[in-house]
């Protein structure tokens, strides 16, 4: 029983049920390389981006890192043509997937086998949903460690990479990164501070932070919050 039900997803959920630390790890088998891979996340980020247009998953525990694929261009040449025929289709958008490092998560990816298109999962853990990436080439297992049910669906939990004014793609490689970030010293300075003066992200986001901090000491004091 032991050889059936140990297969990639369920070795990982052993480890991380009884090791002790944080972890970002990705998790590989010679048996199973071919058609699946594991990542899981406790105490360290790890974050998986698909890019279904390229044929291309990173992964990495930066989310900046995962952006590698927005610089290669498409092989096919058809970047900018989604897979219905639209322009900029969002099924064919590149998105990005965090998991839980708080609670502890395990992703299985599987892209199938010889036609066989279906997860390779051992018992204990076919009562997992299975959802579809990369233009339904790729089944996702997502298992939590705690707090299972008050997760959105996966659908919910994507960042989208792609045509997204808050993402930007890495900058081009230099012979010497360290001179030009301190080049770049002013320039960022710079454009932090006139962010702060207009009205924008910033300030709404430190606005609706003062007042949750506000609501809970006030809560606080009123006894509501022990």
């Amino acid at each position: 029983d032991a050889f059936f039900d140990n297969d990639l997803l369920h070795s990982t959920r052993l480890f991380l049920q009884d090791a002790k630390g944080s972890f970002g790890l990705m998790v590989a088998s010679s048996l199973d390389a071919h058609r699946q891979v594991c990542f899981s996340a406790r105490g360290q980020s790890m974050s998986v981006a698909f890019y279904p247009r390229k044929g291309i998953i990173c992964y990495g525990s930066e989310q900046a890192a995962v952006k590698a694929g927005l610089n290669y261009e498409n092989p096919s040449c058809s970047n900018n043509l989604a897979h219905d025929g639209s322009d900029h289709g969002e099924v064919d958008n590149a998105v990005r997937l965090d998991l839980d490092d708080l609670g502890g998560e395990i992703c299985l990816l599987d892209w199938g086998y010889a036609g066989d298109d279906k997860p390779s999962i051992s018992p204990p853990n076919r009562n997992l949903q299975v959802d579809k990436v990369m233009n339904n080439c790729v089944n996702v297992v997502l298992l939590h460690q705690s707090h299972a049910d008050s997760f959105k669906q996966l659908s919910k939990r994507l960042t989208l990479l792609e045509h997204n004014e808050f993402i930007k793609p890495l900058l081009d490689d230099c012979t010497d990164p360290v001179l030009a970030d301190i080049r770049d010293i002013p320039r960022v300075c710079k454009h932090i501070q006139d962010d702060w003066r207009d009205v924008g992200l910033n300030r709404m986001t430190a606005w609706n932070l003062a007042n949750c901090i506000r609501e809970r000491m006030q809560a606080i004091v009123d006894g509501k919050i022990k």
